[in-house]
């Protein structure tokens, strides 16, 4: 590695303090592999920053310490590594959780880890939304989805009520209602490509816009579960130039991904009751039920 990683020199009082203070005293092998794994995890940090923004690095005078009130049970992000994590974020793939580190959150995100945020339909979860909250023409498209169709067709409220069936009906009262639309368990979806690639841009982006909607695109950043700011987990990596690549990679197809949905979904909204009876029309013709 030609890459200069050299830690600043210490001089203030208080970068002096900051250094001692993690000179712990180490009364056992566990205390000693925990020393070790975190200042491996600032080294690598550092590292990654060096080598991804050499020039953001060689400029910067953030703190690379540790701040003196840290507690010993949560290990919080230096001023170095944090501004290391916004270029990350600006530049090559989104870090949702950024602010709460900002706002000293530490304990919510495990510093040695990426946490892969939703940009796909687990977002809903996340910001406590529901399919009423979609774009109109995502919610046209739910019965077509394997996903959408379960919760459309077995969804009830806390009162044994069923819900979205009857909100899509009436959410759609002028287009063709849920059950003229051909169950996605009942479509052959080798003919339905034919048909939407015959039919040019932008009804051939059909079938990738319903894995969208059914979290199956192969693609990390859109097919993740949402929960996370409600502490429910979520896919988590190690910080390391693999996967560093790997996610700015995938967020690279992800955004080329929602840019061709999104033009489907523009024309749709363009004229939402003939263009959307269109698709209907194609995707039925797909059903392998007569």
């Amino acid at each position: 590695m030609n890459v200069n990683t050299q830690i600043s020199r210490i001089n203030t009082v208080e970068q002096a303090i900051a250094v001692l203070s993690q000179c712990s005293v180490i009364s056992g092998i566990g205390d000693a592999v925990k020393y070790l794994e975190q200042r491996a995890l600032r080294y690598q940090l550092l590292f990654l920053y060096s080598y991804y923004f050499p020039q953001q690095y060689s400029q910067s005078r953030a703190s690379v310490y540790p701040n003196l009130e840290e507690e010993e049970e949560w290990l919080k992000y230096t001023e170095r590594e944090l501004e290391f994590l916004q270029l990350i974020n600006n530049n090559l793939f989104p870090l949702g959780y950024l602010d709460y580190l900002l706002e000293e959150h530490t304990y919510l995100i495990e510093p040695s880890q990426i946490l892969v945020t939703p940009l796909g339909m687990g977002q809903l979860e996340d910001y406590e939304m529901s399919y009423c909250d979609l774009a109109i023409a995502d919610k046209a498209l739910l019965p077509m989805s394997n996903i959408g169709r379960e919760n459309l067709e077995h969804w009830q409220n806390h009162l044994g009520e069923d819900c979205y069936s009857e909100w899509f009906d009436a959410e759609f009262s002028s287009m063709p209602e849920m059950n003229e639309i051909a169950h996605p368990n009942n479509v052959n979806y080798r003919q339905l490509r034919h048909l939407c690639f015959e039919a040019g841009s932008p009804i051939c982006y059909l079938p990738i816009a319903l894995k969208l909607l059914n979290q199956n695109t192969n693609n990390i950043w859109l097919d993740e579960d949402g929960g996370w700011s409600q502490g429910m987990g979520g896919t988590t990596l190690d910080w390391s130039m693999e996967n560093v690549n790997y996610l700015h990679k995938e967020y690279l197809k992800a955004q080329r991904i929602l840019n061709i949905v999104g033009s489907l979904i523009d024309w749709l909204e363009s004229d939402l009751t003939t263009n959307f009876q269109y698709i209907v029309k194609i995707w039925n013709q797909c059903t392998t039920r007569r």
